[in-house]
This record gives C-alpha cells, sequence and structure tokens, in this order.
C-alpha cells in the first residue's frame, strides 16, 4: 500500500515537472488537461527584488540581455528561453526546477511557512494504527527532504513498512520508546529507540515500527530525498 501511494505522488510531481519544462522550451504538452503558463515575470522579479539586484546587475550575473530581461519581466516574452532560464537560475543561485515552480506558484523561495491545506497529510489510522502529517513544502523536488510527525496508538506494530527508493531516513521519538526491526530474507536487527534519540537508516530495507508504550505515541520522521 506505501509503495503504491509514494509511486503515485511522485508520478504527479513528475508530470508537473514535465509540464513545466516542456512549456519553457516553448512545447506543447503531449498530454492531460492544459496548464496555466508559468508566470516567469513576477518569479524572476521577486527573486530579483529579494537579491537587491538591478536589471543592469541580473544582466550581469546571468550574461543575459537586460533588453530581455526587461521584456521577460513586463510579460512581453512570455515564454523565456530554456537556456536563459538556466542563466537566471544560476545567477540566484537556485536550480532551474525551483524557479519553475516557483513560476507555478508551488515554490516560494528557501525560507517560506505552510498552512495545514499546504501540506499533505495521510492517514492509515482505522488500518495501521497511526497516521502521518507531513510538514514538507506543497511540491518539492527529489533532492529534497520529507518531513512530518508519524502518530502511533499505544501498542501498535506497524510491519514490514518498505520504500522502493534509496531514500535515507531518521526518526526521533517524542513521547517514548520506539522498537525498530530491520528484516533480511533470513535474518532481523532489532533497535530501542528511546525519546530523543534518532536513528538513522535506508527505507529500501524492510522494516518495522513498534509503540513499546500503552498510549499514543509521536515520533518525528524525516527522508532525503523525499519519499511522498
Amino acid at each position: 500500500m506505501y509503495e503504491e501511494i509514494g509511486k503515485k505522488l511522485k508520478e504527479k510531481h513528475h508530470k508537473q515537472m514535465s509540464e513545466a519544462f516542456h512549456l519553457a522550451q516553448g512545447e506543447p504538452e503531449t498530454s492531460g488537461p492544459k496548464s496555466e503558463v508559468p508566470d516567469f515575470a513576477q518569479a524572476i522579479k521577486r527573486l530579483r527584488q529579494d537579491a537587491g539586484f538591478s536589471l543592469e546587475k541580473l544582466s550581469e550575473m546571468a550574461s543575459v540581455n537586460k533588453q530581455t530581461l526587461h521584456s521577460i519581466e513586463n510579460y512581453s516574452i512570455r515564454n523565456p528561453s530554456f537556456s536563459n532560464l538556466e542563466k537566471i537560475a544560476t545567477a540566484f543561485n537556485t536550480s532551474l526546477s525551483d524557479l519553475l515552480l516557483m513560476a507555478r506558484g508551488e515554490f516560494r523561495g528557501n525560507l517560506f511557512k505552510t498552512t495545514a491545506a499546504d501540506r499533505w497529510t495521510a492517514s492509515f489510522e482505522t488500518e495501521k494504527g497511526f497516521t502521518i502529517h507531513s510538514y514538507s513544502p506543497p511540491a518539492t523536488s527529489r533532492r529534497d527532504f520529507f518531513t512530518g510527525v508519524m502518530t502511533i496508538q499505544g501498542g501498535k506494530k506497524l510491519r514490514y513498512w518498505h520504500w522502493a527508493a534509496t531514500s535515507k531516513a531518521c526518526i526521533q521519538p517524542w513521547d517514548g520508546d520506539v522498537l525498530f526491526t530491520y528484516h533480511g530474507m533470513n535474518w532481523k536487527k532489532e533497535m530501542r529507540v528511546s525519546a530523543n534519540e534518532t536513528l538513522y537508516f535506508a527505507v529500501s530495507i524492510p522494516h518495522t515500527f513498534e509503540n513499546l508504550l500503552d498510549r499514543e505515541n509521536r515520533v518525528l520522521l524525516v527522508t532525503h530525498p523525499s519519499i511522498f
């Protein structure tokens, strides 16, 4: 179940990125409903103002003609070339993927806050006795991390959680002890993790979590790259 959910979420994210790249290169979308054209004007202008760059300074830093930059910011050029977008992103010390996400209104730079409406929440409480609340940005790239809080009901054991991704993860119980177990073909390795202790592991190896308390337990969960 968990692998299928993760797969669907990643497919959705990759589709969004693919659409953005096609639009940036002036190519039509290959399938699905049409998306709004990314607002590069606002994204670049906001980055420029935050960095304190004039058009002349950005032109120098990015090696892009000043008039071209002016035309982008005043919407005369609504679909900048892929090459110019790469240069502009590099000038702001950011990635092209983040610039595209910002232009789509899905990413607001390296300093921002989210509300409950911005976060993805998964609940498996009725089936597995635990809930995951995400505190990650609404749209993250593969190099970004996932962070959330996993709530485990008293005495519950989460069986054979396994992700195909090669992500690394860490857990830190807030309220009490959790028993973490790695499951191999003919072996298993257990480790007890107490409150405020942090355990690091690879999510590709089948593993379980067991709440050793008779009451609800909360565990901080962070993965890199994001497993969702």
